[in-house]
């Protein structure tokens, strides 16, 4: 019986003393300053975001950290600000107990970019959502143009997203026009001709009637045989 309550009495005491060393360091690390930052893209190198564009952007919306006491800095309005960034979709920030802020951050990941005619270019990202180009870093992503509205991203977006799926298909397309109808027509790297796709609908029954004509037909005739491939229409393939 002495011997379960000797037992007892030593757990007691070391949670006593794990409890109050927490404490003890706890309010250390928050009497602690900030005494500088550091920043982690986690999903891309290179990245749209470094330290000094994540400086100056906090700067911009009146968040200062360095040097006050851990006490006084809100974690949460540091993320929030940081959420309003073009190139972040998303953010983490907590204190290292070296007085440093780490920032773990996830840029947009850009699947397509958009050449509108006349106008600016931007991003789609996996998500469907556009932002702004970037001057540190431009992603090898397949390229839109024409005279390209914001009606149109659903439909670039659902495209893109296709065929960056397929294996197959993924290699093949090289570049992406729209036309003044609003059809999706794309140049591929084999042949050097153009295919027209039209809407989304049925892409997968659209990718099968291409594969089925360069089995069938290209391999007989050649490749650079026919300028236009159209996919456009339901059960048959109209070549030019």
């Amino acid at each position: 019986m002495k011997k379960i309550w000797w037992n007892w009495l030593f757990i007691g005491l070391g949670l006593a003393v794990v409890i109050s060393l927490y404490w003890i360091f706890r309010g250390k690390h928050n009497n602690r300053i900030c005494s500088d930052f550091e920043v982690k893209v986690v999903n891309k190198s290179p990245a749209f975001v470094d330290k000094a564009g994540i400086a100056s952007h906090l700067r911009a919306d009146s968040v200062l950290f360095i040097g006050r006491n851990w006490n006084d800095i809100d974690l949460t309005r540091i993320e929030a600000s940081l959420l309003e960034n073009d190139f972040i979709e998303q953010v983490d920030c907590y204190a290292g107990f070296d007085g440093i802020l780490r920032m773990d951050i996830t840029q947009k990941t850009a699947i397509l970019r958009v050449i509108p005619d006349g106008k600016s270019g931007y991003y789609i990202d996996e998500n469907g959502h556009s932002f702004p180009l970037s001057n540190k870093y431009t992603p090898r992503v397949l390229v839109a143009t024409g005279p390209i509205h914001t009606g149109l991203h659903k439909k670039l977006y659902t495209f893109t997203t296709y065929v960056n799926q397929s294996t197959r298909w993924k290699p093949l397309v090289e570049q992406i026009f729209v036309n003044t109808n609003g059809d999706l027509i794309f140049t591929t790297r084999l042949g050097g001709h153009e295919v027209v796709v039209g809407d989304c609908t049925r892409l997968e029954q659209k990718f099968n009637k291409l594969d089925d004509f360069y089995n069938k037909v290209s391999k007989r005739q050649g490749w650079d045989k026919y300028k236009v491939i159209n996919l456009k229409y339901r059960d048959q393939v109209i070549c030019k």
